[in-house]
C-alpha cells in the first residue's frame, strides 16, 4: 500500500478517503496549515497537536488551541 509520509492510519477505504478529505483543501473537512504553530517539533508534541485538531479524539479543542 502506498501512503503520505507520515500516515500512520487504518488504511480502510473510509479511513484513506477521509485523510484525503482533510488533507484537500477543497473539501469542508479540510483542516490547513496552522502557520502560528510554535510547538517543539518533537514526534510526541507533533502527536498531542494533531490529537487537539482531531474531532474524534479525546485531547480535541474545537477552538484550535495549540
Amino acid at each position: 500500500m502506498s501512503s503520505s509520509k507520515g500516515y500512520q492510519g487504518t488504511g480502510t477505504q473510509a479511513d484513506l478517503k477521509n485523510h484525503g478529505e482533510q488533507c484537500n483543501p477543497n473539501n469542508s473537512k479540510y483542516e490547513g496549515h496552522e502557520k502560528g504553530y510554535t510547538g517543539t517539533g518533537t514526534k510526541s508534541d507533533l502527536n498531542n497537536h494533531a490529537d487537539q485538531r482531531n474531532p474524534n479524539n479525546s485531547k480535541y479543542t474545537p477552538t484550535g488551541g495549540k
